[in-house]
């Protein structure tokens, strides 16, 4: 994407944006930079394409790799996975609610639902957030001394950005923080009391946590994360919240929007902390005794295909016992042997990768199996 998508979307005080971004010029000079995150790609998308003339409501999900240029560790890649949501035209708290419970249902199919915890809070308007960065300029300067240079420097950039500090000295001072929730105004306190309503009415665990602030600029409003415990510092794999002037930011009209990311990696990481184990996908090889058997592997691989499995015909890699060497190689969940007899009673071998055990059965049942 070009640059000045990510500084003028993400915010050029951000840490993402000063410090973890792989920028470069392309051949035309045109400073592009590999995405860091997804939503600021999909409003470029959303305009581009026009979708601002759909119906009022739109909903999108995306999925893809996203680079940043930090120190890897357990649960931080410089390349990494997102899958989000955004819903774009409503600002009503019940979107924002919807949007939740369906991440609520992706961790509960999971299985991670009773180890995770909603962090949520409310970072307030364009209007009400502007007296509260005052009073947190001030409790700065007052403590001054306890804070580290990057945050001396967050400052003067955009003060929200100092919740972002890892440095525990900086962490202690901002226990004694002025809140978000102190410096709302009428309206964004009303529509953050309406989603914890809903909240509190709803079996997600959530707490309420005053100094989350989501290390993005454009957010308004509502903010949330999911937190795993066990992960280690980074044990953030979810989060999102609402963004409605970001839309307007890129040259389109008043949009508000609401939406989410989900971290593959370090989700992938907290089912492996709870021995959970998700649904592979069935693959089969199939594998023929000689050419005279080929066709009918094809006619075969044309069943399994139709019924969503993976299938390999392995009959190009010759004698018999290079193919069975090859199933194995891919890892497939069966591995199925056709020879002259097999053929003539329209039957296979089937062979169980992981057992071992290996029978007789009717092509027509092949599709059962795998069910």
């Amino acid at each position: 994407e070009r640059t000045e998508l990510f500084v003028r979307g993400i915010g050029s005080s951000t840490d993402i944006v000063r410090k973890e971004m792989f920028t470069f010029e392309d051949r035309g000079g045109r400073s592009v930079t590999l995405r860091p995150e997804g939503t600021a790609s999909v409003v470029r998308a959303f305009l581009e394409n026009n979708l601002i003339n759909s119906p009022k409501y739109n909903k999108i999900f995306y999925s893809g790799p996203m680079f940043r240029a930090e120190r890897p560790q357990a649960g931080r890649l410089r390349q990494f996975h997102q899958l989000g949501v955004e819903w774009f035209g409503g600002d009503d708290p019940l979107i924002d609610f919807e949007v939740i419970s369906m991440l609520n249902e992706i961790l509960s199919e999971l299985g991670l639902n009773d180890s995770t915890k909603f962090h949520i809070n409310s970072v307030g308007c364009e209007i009400c957030s502007l007296n509260y960065k005052e009073k947190l300029k001030a409790f700065f300067d007052e403590n001054k001394d306890k804070f580290c240079d990057d945050c001396k420097e967050r400052r003067e950039k955009n003060i929200l950005r100092i919740f972002d500090c890892k440095n525990e000295t900086c962490m202690m001072t901002l226990e004694k923080a002025p809140k978000t929730s102190e410096y709302l105004c009428d309206t964004c306190k009303q529509h953050f009391d309406k989603l914890i309503n809903l909240m509190e009415k709803s079996n997600i665990n959530f707490e309420i946590n005053p100094k989350l602030v989501r290390g993005l600029d454009y957010y308004t409003r509502n903010v949330f994360e999911v937190v795993f415990e066990g992960i280690g510092a980074q044990n953030a794999i979810a989060g999102g919240g609402r963004y409605n002037h970001l839309v307007e930011e890129f040259g389109g009209p008043y949009t508000p929007a609401f939406g989410f990311a989900m971290g593959v990696e370090r989700t992938i990481i907290a089912l492996k902390q709870k021995n959970i184990k998700l649904p592979e996908e069935k693959s089969i090889a199939i594998c023929t005794i000689s050419e005279n058997e080929i066709p009918k592997a094809l006619e075969i691989a044309k069943i399994t295909r139709s019924n969503g499995i993976i299938t390999h015909v392995l009959s190009y890699y010759g004698k018999i016992s290079k193919q069975l060497k090859v199933a194995d190689k891919l890892n497939v969940t069966y591995t199925i042997i056709i020879g002259e007899d097999e053929v003539k009673n329209n039957t296979v071998q089937l062979k169980d990768m992981l057992s071992g055990e290996q029978k007789s059965m009717k092509v027509e049942e092949i599709a059962n199996l795998m069910i």
